[in-house]
């Protein structure tokens, strides 16, 4: 159990990580006047991240489990409506080609992947790890 909400917060500190680089790379790519990095948004991210972190540490797995859930749902969808559906200057398939494109790509991969892995977690959270439902059979 302690295991599995460790893997939980690594993979909510790797998004971070990753999204707050990802804002730094999309400044790169983008066009003025959106070539700036908000700090608002990197507040708001930061802060994201952090309560979901306090939630998979201090609150129970089911619990924790529904709010990093209902996070990375969120954060995948607006992930793939940005960065695949949208058509705009930050869509992989339309961004502007120069040096920084292919970071600003590979960071959109892993945000999508660690989405996916963060999703998979909530719901064995909420499910129930599998080691501990193997202990409770009778």
């Amino acid at each position: 159990m302690k295991q599995a909400r460790r893997l939980a917060l690594l993979v909510v500190m790797a998004h971070w990580i990753i999204a707050v680089g990802h804002l730094f790379l999309a400044a790169k790519i983008l066009p003025a006047p959106n070539n700036n990095v908000s700090w608002i948004a990197i507040g708001l991210i930061s802060s994201g991240h952090f309560l979901v972190s306090i939630a998979l540490w201090k609150l129970t797995d089911k619990l924790g489990g529904l709010i990093s859930l209902i996070f990375f749902v969120a954060a995948m969808g607006a992930d793939l409506y940005e960065h695949f559906l949208h058509a705009s200057a930050n869509n992989v398939l339309m961004v502007a080609v120069n040096h920084w494109t292919a970071g600003f790509d590979a960071s959109v991969f892993v945000l999508l992947a660690l989405e996916i892995m963060g999703c998979t977690l909530g719901i064995l959270a909420v499910g129930g790890w599998p080691h501990t439902r193997a202990a409770q059979l009778p």
